[in-house]
């Protein structure tokens, strides 16, 4: 679950995240660029680019929702599995606050990242999903910038690990590997599907592996067991 660069489907220049519907089509996105500072909310520049990067707020909710559906359209797509996601997210309150992240651009939300509290067989485990960029902005590394800083928040947060559905070659970059090695397993892609991915944290304990549920797949886990 992760980029719109495009781990839904590829798009050449496209710089986003991945998520459950991703069709394991994507490009290797964009050479990487890193934010020059580390800041709960702060300007950082990049190229010719200075973005704020924060929280998302209250009043940033449905410029989010609009943003998610642009960047997720596309040919028989509209982008609502992903909107219903971070909706479903957010209803739920899965999303730690300080992992819940716009890209600000003169006032203007330009990309989100959005990592949520999912179930590890019964441990609470980050899984990061969507990931987008406003189209018109894609190539220019923002969403790495973004799933950069949300690594490093999860990290001094004390997070053991952060999962992902997405692009091997665009999730390599920041350290991502496959999951199934470690044992943990994303049932909807198959027990060893290398596109789900885990990045592993100051904290990881091996004794997390089993079965990974997003927040939002609560029913699916139920009927489960």
């Amino acid at each position: 679950m992760g980029q719109n660069s495009d781990p839904r489907g590829g798009h050449g220049d496209k710089d986003v995240v991945g998520h459950p519907g991703w069709s394991g089509r994507g490009p290797a996105g964009p050479p990487f660029r890193q934010f020059a500072g580390r800041c709960w909310s702060n300007v950082q520049t990049y190229g010719n680019v200075s973005l704020t990067v924060r929280a998302t707020g209250a009043t940033d909710k449905q410029a989010v929702l609009a943003l998610i559906g642009e960047a997720f359209s596309g040919p028989g797509r509209d982008g609502q599995v992903e909107v219903d996601i971070v909706s479903k997210t957010w209803t739920l309150a899965a999303g730690p606050k300080d992992l819940d992240l716009v890209a600000v651009d003169y006032n203007v939300i330009v990309a989100h990242a959005l990592a949520s509290v999912g179930n590890l067989e019964g441990r609470e485990a980050l899984g990061l999903a969507p990931l987008c960029v406003k189209p018109s902005r894609q190539g220019e590394g923002i969403g790495s910038a973004l799933v950069t800083e949300l690594l490093s928040r999860a990290e001094v947060a004390g997070w053991p690990l952060v999962l992902v559905l997405g692009d091997t070659r665009y999730y390599r970059r920041f350290g991502f590997e496959p999951a199934g090695p470690l044992g943990i397993h994303y049932r909807p892609v198959g027990r060893d599907n290398p596109h789900f991915q885990v990045r592993r944290l100051a904290r990881f304990d091996p004794s997390l592996c089993g079965e990974f549920t997003y927040c939002w797949e609560g029913e699916r886990r139920s009927s489960a067991t």
